[in-house]
C-alpha cells in the first residue's frame, strides 16, 4: 500500500509511504526555495504522477493560511480535487481534527521504543482538537502542549492537555516568540533567542513569565490590531505589556545590537536566559509528572519547540535514567511523515517497529553520477 501524507501549512512538505517505510520526503522550501513555503504543489504533483497513490492523507495544517489567487479554497476538498485528477479512484483520510496527534506518531514510530510518553510543544496548537466554544459562540481555543501515552499498533492515551485561550492567555511556546519579538527577531527566529541565553543569568528584576503554566497575564498580551503575520483565523500576536512592565523597556533599538555586539545589555542578555530557564522547566515538570503517573522512562518528543536544543540537552540532564528520542524533523514539516506512519499503523494494525536511521531520504545516486555531477564545479 503506497500512502502520500502531505502538510498544506508552513513548513509545507509530502512524505510517500510505502507499505510502512519512508520512501521519499522533502519539505517544499528545498524545492521553491521559498522559506517557510507552505503549499507543496510541486513535490505533492510529482508523487501523484509518478507513483501509484493508494491514499492521501493529510494532518491538519496548526493554522490556515490564504493562498494567493485561491484564498478561498485551500482546505482538504482543493488538495483531493487536485489527488482525483491523476488518480480518480484515490482514497482520501482527513485527520483534521487533531494536529497533535499527528506530530506525536511522527516521533513515536520514528523513536524504537515499543511503548513510551510522547510529548508535543507547539506555538500555534491544534485549532481543532478541542470543541470549546466561549460565551461569544466562537471557538478561540487551541490545544498547545500535550502529553500521550504511546504504544504500538496506533494507542495514543492523553495523560495531559494544555489548553490556551488564544484571546485571554498565551502558552509556553508563545511565550517564547513573545520575548524573541521583544529582542527584535521575528518570530520564527527563536533559535537566535536560544543563542543568546547563555550570555544571562538570572535577574531578581525581572517578573515570573508564568502563572498556572500559562504566560503571565501581567506581561503577556494578545493584540487583536495586529494580525499575526500572514496567518488566517490566528488574529493577534503577543507582545510584552511595557507599559506594566516598565523594566522590561529596551534602551536602545535592539535591530542595532543586532548588527553590534558590544551595544547588547544585560538585560537583553537576562531576558533570553529567562525565557529559556522557565519553559524548559516547565516542560521537564509535565515530563516529570507523566513519569510518575505512568512508570515508563521512555519519552518522545516532538513539535516546534523540540528544535530547542538547549531544552533537550537540559532535559537529558535533570532526568540521567530516561531514554529520550527527539524528533530531529520537530516541526510541522514533520506530520506529513506523522499522518502517513498514523494511518497506515491503524488499517494494518502494524506492531513493526521501523526506528528512523537517517535524515537522508532524498533520491540515491551512484558513485558515478555524483562525479559526474562535480565535474561542471571544478576548474579544468
Amino acid at each position: 500500500m503506497n500512502i502520500l501524507g502531505f502538510n498544506p501549512s508552513h513548513h509545507g512538505s509530502v512524505c510517500l509511504l510505502k507499505n510502512g517505510k519512508i520512501e521519499y520526503f522533502i519539505q517544499e522550501e528545498r524545492l521553491t526555495r521559498h522559506k517557510y513555503d507552505a503549499y507543496p504543489f510541486t513535490s505533492f504533483i510529482n508523487l501523484l504522477q509518478n507513483h501509484k497513490i493508494d491514499i492521501i492523507t493529510w494532518a491538519t495544517p496548526s493554522v490556515y493560511y490564504p493562498l494567493n489567487g485561491f484564498e478561498k479554497d485551500t482546505s482538504l476538498p482543493y488538495w483531493a480535487k487536485i489527488a482525483q485528477t491523476f488518480r480518480p479512484k484515490i482514497k482520501i483520510k482527513d485527520f483534521s481534527e487533531n494536529h497533535h496527534l499527528c506530530h506525536v506518531a511522527h516521533s513515536f514510530y520514528n523513536s524504537g521504543f515499543k511503548e513510551c510518553i510522547g510529548i508535543v510543544v507547539d506555538g500555534m496548537g491544534s485549532i481543532k482538537s478541542e470543541k470549546i466554544i466561549n460565551k461569544k459562540g466562537e471557538n478561540k481555543f487551541r490545544e498547545t502542549e500535550s502529553v500521550y501515552y504511546c504504544s504500538y499498533p496506533s494507542n495514543f492515551k492523553f495523560l495531559y492537555k494544555g489548553i490556551t485561550n488564544v484571546d485571554e492567555r498565551v502558552n509556553l511556546s508563545r511565550v517564547y516568540e513573545a520575548v524573541t519579538m521583544h529582542l527584535g527577531w521575528n518570530r520564527d527566529e527563536a533559535g537566535k533567542t536560544m543563542g543568546l541565553a547563555p550570555y544571562g543569568k538570572y535577574n531578581s528584576n525581572l517578573p515570573s513569565f508564568f502563572t498556572d503554566k500559562a504566560g503571565n497575564p501581567n506581561i503577556f498580551i494578545s493584540d487583536s490590531s495586529k494580525p499575526a503575520q500572514w496567518i488566517k483565523d490566528y488574529p493577534q500576536e503577543t507582545f510584552i505589556d511595557e507599559e506594566k512592565n516598565p523594566q522590561l523597556k529596551l534602551s536602545k533599538n535592539p535591530k542595532k545590537w543586532h548588527y553590534n555586539k558590544y551595544e547588547i545589555t544585560d538585560l537583553e542578555k537576562d531576558l533570553a536566559w529567562k525565557v529559556q530557564n522557565d519553559t524548559q522547566q516547565l516542560v521537564g515538570d509535565y515530563i516529570e509528572k507523566s513519569i510518575k503517573e505512568t512508570g515508563l522512562k521512555q519519552v518522545c518528543c516532538a513539535g516546534g519547540y523540540f528544535l530547542n536544543c538547549v531544552t533537550n540537552y537540559y532535559l537529558l540532564k535533570r532526568f540521567p535514567d530516561v531514554k529520550f528520542y527527539f524528533e530531529p524533523i520537530a516541526n510541522d514539516s514533520g506530520i506529513a511523515i506523522g499522518a502517513a506512519k498514523l494511518l497506515w499503523h491503524t488499517i494494518k494494525e502494524d506492531t513493526t517497529i521501523r526506528s528512523f536511521k537517517s535524515l537522508y531520504l532524498g533520491k540515491k545516486y551512484s558513485k558515478e553520477e555524483l562525479l559526474e555531477g562535480i565535474k561542471k564545479y571544478v576548474d579544468n
